[in-house]
């Protein structure tokens, strides 16, 4: 084989060795086999980076989120048909609508579940997850439990059994790890879920009490 030869044949494996595709390692670290996703599910992917990623305590999060759905089309059907005020109707439709918008999107998009090709480079990190904000000069380790090369700061989560960019802790209600792919869209819902609760009890309470007021005056003007 010539050198001119040999090395566009290095140079084909390189290319393909270097596709965005991150690749699992095996014992020998030579061989690419499928991706590990461990107990989570990537649904939908865009340039090989899951963009939404359902997590293993999926039927809980459903079951929540089904409260909260239930909750908000009674609270606003009820104000809707029970006050008079603009300003409590239009407000409880926001709040609640946010309330459910939010709880979805902390809980589907991706929270930090990334993988990387043998070679780990530069260019490969740049590819495969420019949605997470990762350097390029990023340090790497090894984890011995996924068997790939991951970003350094990564934790090994047991539940979803896969590793996690920047972990902060395993959230069932959310189905799945809250990470660096999702952690301010954790704060938004904890605030959105304060202001749904505050709001709807002061404003639940003004319905009763004005509800209530009609119903003693009711009374009076009958006797």
């Amino acid at each position: 084989m010539s050198l001119d030869s040999s090395q566009k044949c290095d140079e084909e494996t390189g290319l393909k060795s270097m596709a965005p595709e991150p690749l699992e390692l095996d014992e020998t670290y030579q061989t690419p086999v499928d991706i590990r996703w461990g107990n989570c599910y990537p649904l939908f992917q865009k340039n090989n980076i899951p963009k939404i990623v359902i997590g293993p305590h999926w039927p809980l999060f459903i079951c929540a989120y089904s409260l909260f759905v239930a909750a908000s089309i009674f609270l606003i059907g009820w104000h809707f048909t029970s006050t008079s005020s603009e300003f409590i109707k239009w407000t409880t439709f926001v709040v609640c609508v946010n309330q459910c918008l939010s709880y979805a999107w902390v809980a589907l998009i991706n929270p930090g579940v990334i993988n990387y090709d043998k070679n780990n480079t530069i260019e490969n990190r740049t590819r495969c997850a420019p949605q997470l904000d990762i350097q390029n000069d990023s340090k790497t380790w090894f984890c011995n439990k996924c068997k790939l090369l991951q970003i350094h700061g990564t934790v090994h989560c047991s539940d979803c059994d896969v590793c996690i960019l920047e972990m902060d802790h395993h959230c069932p209600w959310t189905g799945k790890c809250i990470g660096k792919g999702n952690i301010k869209q954790f704060y938004y819902f904890l605030a959105s879920t304060l202001i749904f609760m505050i709001f709807n009890i002061i404003a639940s309470l003004t319905q009763l009490d004005g509800a209530l007021n009609r119903t003693s005056r009711k009374i009076k003007q009958g006797s």
